[in-house]
């Protein structure tokens, strides 16, 4: 008679087969082991726990093993053996006092209301039940439930928490619990895991995709797991560096280093061309963003070495700053290649800025000299246009248009055409000035950039302001009822083309009131700097920075205009 052939046992994921059963081979939470391990060996375990930290640095995998330990039939030393009946039921998930819920499904009131009868029923096989609820920051009103559980709990009842985010707890939950926090993994000890799992699993890898894998974990040890699993599924052939890359969608060294040299040198053609090759090659841009900030900044701390050049250096901080903007959540105006351009373009604009105020004609081009250049399909369909039949405009000098960073931010459709009818403040208006007929062909994205002004350093904006305030506020106050406005605010910040204006935190109402006044307090900004810029209004402390001086005439008048009465006398008080 023929028998059925045995079926092999279905793959499971590395991170399960390597979980850690006991508190000895937990990696990286030391100061956590050593304290839950004293205190099962000297009998003294709280009655609620609360382990926080990021994902997969061990939370429920302690919470396990702390179940296994204050059950465990043969106890060593606080470590539990992993071996009795016990322990072995509580491995293989068949332990019927040990409650394992996950918050993120059983959150309502009724769930807690569910569990309640539990916990006041005595263990059937187990010396003391353990309740394991993972993502407890789910909980809401359910809390109201347990409170008083928690606070008096039955004899042999241990509640095991584990959250990602402890700010969501009510603070009278916490103050029920021990808290423990698990800390991000190195690298060293993701490295050390890997390398252990690849000698028993017999596979080959270099020690640089190892490491890879660590940093590309970022702290978790469970995720590090999960990519070696993905890598070990492709072949049988030793890892490398090149094969990690390929598979998870990575650009190769080389290619960031280009990129991070052509953003800080100003070289958007460079740039582009290269975002061009990855988005061809298929690699992942949020991918490659995130290989060009660990570049960047490993840059930056080599400048404060001192081995590389000041000026090197602050072209690296100018392209940091412009890759601190982009959101990988934003999927509009062509997502994430979109925001990487964008930062070009505005380094090139500031490279070619920082040449003329010089004369140094020797540096890299800026965008605007270069020759306009053929659009590729995927760059040309994300391409904002406008109607048909809008006519085309002449473009505007440069001195009279809005600088490049506050048209990003804005507007980006001024990227690539004027606004109808735009007219800048220093601009007369004239009614014979000619137009273009409709249909006038419009040159490329990057010829048109010749047209786009020089972006202004935000610290050299803010610098400007500040010791040309008395000018702004003198400027702003012809109308004496603006005086209070201006003379209570300072500039403390300038984004992308905005000047924060802050306003102390006592007198909110000002800012109330100048937030229907912008155009006035933009005027006086744009009076001061020569061109303009936006003005968002915000209550600060800004007791640190220099008042503006304002003479005893000024003084009366602003609280005869505050208080809405008439002077009747002056008198010098000694």
């Amino acid at each position: 008679m023929d028998t059925e052939p045995i079926r092999a046992a279905p793959h499971q994921a590395l991170y399960r087969r390597w979980r850690a059963q006991t508190f000895g081979q937990i990696v990286g939470q030391t100061a956590v082991v050593t304290t839950l391990r004293n205190a099962v060996r000297l009998d003294r375990l709280s009655h609620g726990f609360l382990f926080v930290g990021p994902r997969g640095t061990g939370k429920t995998s302690m919470a396990r093993i702390l179940a296994k330990a204050v059950n465990c039939a043969d106890l060593r030393d606080g470590e539990p053996c992993d071996s009795c009946t016990s322990c072995a039921a509580i491995r293989e998930g068949r332990a019927l006092d040990v409650v394992e819920m996950d918050a993120a499904s059983n959150n309502r009131v009724d769930d807690m209301r569910e569990l309640l009868p539990r916990v006041y029923t005595s263990a059937s096989d187990l010396r003391r039940k353990v309740f394991i609820i993972d993502e407890v920051q789910r909980i809401k009103e359910g809390w109201d439930v347990l409170l008083k559980t928690l606070e008096e709990p039955p004899e042999g009842v241990l509640f095991i928490f584990c959250t990602t985010d402890p700010g969501q707890i009510r603070p009278a939950v916490v103050s029920r619990l021990q808290r423990f926090t698990f800390r991000p993994l190195s690298v060293d000890d993701i490295s050390g895991k890997l390398t252990r799992i690849l000698a028993a699993e017999g596979r080959a890898a270099e020690p640089e995709a190892i490491d890879l894998i660590a940093h590309l974990a970022a702290g978790g040890m469970r995720d590090a797991e999960s990519m070696l699993d993905q890598v070990l599924g492709g072949g049988d052939a030793p890892l490398t560096a090149d094969s990690i890359r390929d598979l998870l969608g990575m650009a190769e060294g080389q290619a960031v280093e280009r990129f991070v040299s052509a953003l800080a040198a100003g070289d958007a053609l460079a740039g582009i061309r290269l975002l061009d090759q990855l988005e061809s090659d298929g690699r992942d841009l949020v991918a490659f963003a995130e290989q060009v900030v660990a570049v960047l900044r490993a840059r930056l701390v080599a400048a404060l070495t001192g081995s590389v050049e000041t000026s090197a250096a602050a072209d690296l901080s100018r392209a940091a700053r412009r890759l601190s903007g982009i959101d990988a959540s934003r999927g509009g105006m062509g997502g994430y290649r979109w925001q990487l351009e964008l930062a070009l373009l505005t380094s090139a604009a500031a490279s070619a800025s920082s040449a003329s105020s010089t004369g140094d004609v020797s540096g890299p081009p800026a965008v605007a000299s270069r020759p306009a250049v053929a659009t590729p399909p995927e760059m040309a369909s994300r391409t904002v246009t406008t109607r048909a039949d809008r006519a085309a405009r002449p473009t505007p000098a440069p001195d009279d248009t809005p600088e490049l960073d506050a048209a990003a931010e804005a507007d980006p459709i001024a990227l690539t055409e004027p606004a109808a009818g735009q007219k800048t403040a220093r601009e007369p208006l004239s009614t014979g000035e000619s137009r273009a007929t409709p249909g006038a062909q419009r040159e490329p994205v990057l010829a048109m950039t010749a047209a786009l002004p020089v972006a202004a350093d935000p610290e050299d904006l803010l610098a400007r302001l500040r010791s040309g305030w008395s000018e702004v506020v003198a400027f702003v106050a012809r109308n004496p009822a603006n005086r209070p406005l201006i003379s209570a605010c300072r500039p403390v910040e300038v984004q992308g083309g905005v000047v924060v204006l802050g306003f102390p935190e006592d007198q909110v109402f000002l800012r109330d009131i100048a937030e229907r006044k912008k155009a006035a307090l933009e005027e006086g900004l744009r009076h001061v700097l020569g061109q303009p810029v936006g003005v968002r209004c915000v209550a600060t402390n800004i007791a640190l920075l220099e008042p503006v001086e304002a003479g005893a005439a000024d003084l009366v008048e602003q609280a005869r205009r505050i208080f809405e009465g008439d002077l009747a006398d002056v008198r010098e008080i000694s």
